[in-house]
């Protein structure tokens, strides 16, 4: 029986041709098709994809079940067709050899194609019956076709939207029907690709009976995708929308914001890149310049797969900014029990997150493990300073197998060259091979050179409020003086009873009891820090402003939850490092909608990582922490992109006390820092010697 194509619409578009591709799925059991149509200058109409998943269960698979389902699959695509083409363009070597292509029933000519050979070799024509005349417009539309620069570029296209068609899990839940054809029509979005969300485009859906073939007619979000492959090439996009290919040889797509010239160039970097470590200065959105790469491959059909490797208490949040940034792509966090895991592991989603800790624990007993059980396109270690050490974590990750390695920190040294070159060699994987091993020298430098991509604030964003920093020495209130002066002279003679017994643990002991008691007297709650915050807080919250308050301690005497108690009349919300993840989203969440909220208060560590906090202007870091680049973090979870007013961030120190001594080695440190690396710091808790830690009480080095 003859496939009616002009029985479909009644108004055919003139000059409509149809590509069609057909490629045996990886299991070689079953058959995927394509049938692109398109005008004469190549712009996309419609869009149809049928599969057959091959035998059934049970059933030995019989020699002529290729050309069976290649015929299958051939009919239902031509039955579900929303255009009746002047001709039908195939490439000769997917059409299965036993396909009798002539006995079809197609009634418009069929024509199939084979690569030339050589540079100005044109493709070579079969045209399968019914042979078109000479003059008839099929054949003429196709001569004319072939003539051009790159006459194949549609199949290529509609190679790629296959691929793309059947990675969306509405798709893969529909393939094993028998029957399954779905055709989209994209001229509306040709005509308008800025069509608002709410746009209908019309399809046809024939052979599936499930809910989900209403899913695939009924959403938009498929149709815009497989417009974004199958747009002609050099189309005219729409202003304010960011171009993944200067060149225009690659389609565009819709974004939730427009990227900053700076974050495009560091897309394209990913984009060209098998190896690179973004290290731009924190605020500058690495994340996003990572998930834009990431959409671009997969919409491009280069990349299937991508695991995201961060900290645990980022996860959520990039899950959101999937959502926001690439809305189409499917996304899964690893975590929960090991049996949980197991089956994640398995899951086919388009991004899988995992915390650096869960990879560890699944990573362990070798290759067999889930984590290893594929070769990841994509692998993308975010605040990439936690592998800074070689050990089980850092070990787990570089040991996946790969085809790209994105490193993502804005401090890819912190206290010496042996943390850059472990990064580096998760970065400069070895092509399935054993990891490569880097040590301080000029090799390691001169390929991180070769490897490393950084911005800095000042330099991309001209427009960025200013942050003031303001170092406040403050005194200590009366009781919290005694308090501190009876602890000085107790530990200052208990270290000099030690004598040559004296470690740097007795000294470090001193100076964090020293230190917390500069935060608040033990005994009475007396501190001056917080008085002076509290005043602050109460001017600045009449002007409309939030603020953070971060401290290195968590505690109740003199750490995080004694400052929530402090400043209670704000409402204060508070993030330790103990706290479940569900439960600090939830605390973002509240702060930054809910006016009532005035203050929120972090913990260093869990509160210097991952988070978009610029609701707030003031940021006070109520003690100092030895390693600049983490207070820097912390405050810069303010001064980032998006900001619109100036940031005032004021860092306290105690007068006459131990702060104002480590604050003045800090100072000293700080351009030997700058010389070593560009905004590096170091940790001082490590790098200070004997000597200079029992200076700072006046001691020389007894032994």
């Amino acid at each position: 029986m003859p496939i009616p194509f002009a029985e479909l619409t009644g108004d055919n578009p003139p000059d409509t041709v149809a590509w069609l591709r057909l490629v045996a799925t990886g299991d070689e059991r079953g058959v995927r098709g394509a049938l692109f149509q398109t005008d004469r200058e190549g712009q996309p109409l419609a869009f149809g994809f049928s599969g057959s998943s091959g035998p059934e269960s049970g059933r030995q698979p019989s020699a002529n079940r290729p050309a069976a389902a290649g015929s299958a699959v051939i009919k239902a695509l031509f039955q579900a067709a929303l255009y009746s083409p002047a001709a039908i363009v195939a490439p000769a070597e997917e059409m299965p050899a036993d396909c009798d292509l002539a006995n079809l029933g197609v009634k418009i000519p069929f024509c199939l194609v084979e690569a030339g050979r050589g540079d100005d070799a044109r493709p070579a024509l079969d045209w399968i019956n019914p042979p078109p005349a000479v003059a008839g417009p099929g054949r003429q539309l196709v001569a004319e076709m072939m003539a051009g620069d790159n006459p194949l570029e549609p199949l290529a296209r509609a190679g790629r939207g296959l691929t793309a068609a059947f990675a969306d899990q509405r798709v893969q839940a529909l393939e094993t029907l028998a029957g399954l054809a779905v055709t989209l029509n994209l001229s509306p979005l040709t005509e308008n690709p800025a069509l608002p969300r709410d746009a209908t485009e019309s399809s046809r859906v024939n052979g599936a009976s499930s809910r989900h073939a209403a899913d695939i007619e009924s959403s938009p979000d498929l149709a815009r995708r497989l417009w974004a492959i199958l747009a002609a090439p050099g189309q005219a996009g729409q202003s304010g929308r960011f171009d993944p290919c200067r060149d225009g040889a690659e389609p565009r797509l819709e974004w939730a914001g427009q990227l900053m010239p700076f974050q495009q160039d560091g897309v394209h970097t990913l984009l060209e890149s098998q190896r690179l470590l973004l290290a731009d200065d924190m605020g500058l959105g690495k994340t996003l310049q990572a998930i834009a790469a990431i959409r671009i491959l997969r919409t491009q059909g280069r990349s299937q797969s991508c695991l995201v490797v961060a900290p645990a208490g980022v996860l959520d949040q990039w899950r959101r900014e999937i959502a926001k940034w690439a809305p189409e792509l499917s996304a899964i966090i690893i975590r929960g029990s090991a049996a949980d895991r197991s089956w994640q592991w398995q899951a086919r989603r388009d991004i899988t997150l995992v915390s650096y800790e869960t990879l560890r624990a699944d990573a362990g007993g070798g290759p067999r493990r889930p984590v290893y059980g594929k070769t990841w396109d994509v692998v993308v270690a975010d605040e990439a300073q936690r592998i800074k050490n070689r050990n089980d974590t850092s070990e787990a990750l570089k040991g996946l197998p790969r085809a790209r390695s994105w490193a993502l920190t804005g401090t890819p040294i912190e206290n010496h060259e042996e943390e850059l070159a472990s990064i580096l060699e998760f970065v400069d994987h070895n092509g399935g091979g054993p990891p490569r091993r880097y040590y301080p020298g000029p090799a390691l430098l001169t390929r991180h050179r070769e490897l490393q991509l950084r911005r800095r604030k000042g330099d991309v964003l001209a427009d960025l409020p200013e942050k003031q920093v303001t170092k406040l020495p403050i005194p200590l209130k009366s009781r919290q003086q005694k308090s501190y002066d009876t602890a000085e002279q107790e530990g200052i003679v208990y270290l000099k009873s030690l004598g040559n017994e004296v470690r740097i643990a007795h000294v470090l002991e001193l100076i964090t009891r020293l230190k917390q008691i500069c935060n608040a007297d033990p005994k009475t709650g007396e501190s001056g820090k917080l008085e002076d915050i509290r005043e602050r807080i109460e001017q600045l919250t009449a002007q409309g402003h939030k603020a953070l308050v971060f401290s290195q301690y968590t505690n109740e005497v003199s750490g995080v939850a004694m400052a929530a108690n402090y400043l209670r009349g704000f409402n204060p919300l508070s993030i330790t490092g103990d706290m479940p993840q569900e439960e600090r989203t939830a605390v973002i969440d509240r702060f930054k909608t809910r006016p009532e909220h005035q203050a929120l208060l972090l913990s260093l560590r869990a509160g210097g990582l991952g988070l978009n906090l610029q609701e707030a202007s003031y940021v006070f870091h109520l003690d100092r922490w030895w390693n600049p680049a983490l207070e820097r973090q912390a405050e810069d979870r303010s001064h980032r992109m998006g900001q619109t007013v100036k940031v005032n961030v004021i860092k306290y120190s105690c007068t006459g006390t131990i702060e104002e001594r480590i604050d003045a080695i800090l100072e000293g440190k700080q351009e030997l820092f700058d010389q070593l690396i560009d905004d590096v710091s170091l940790d001082l808790s490590a790098r200070l010697n004997r000597a200079e830690l029992l200076g700072l009480f006046g001691l020389g080095d007894a032994g």
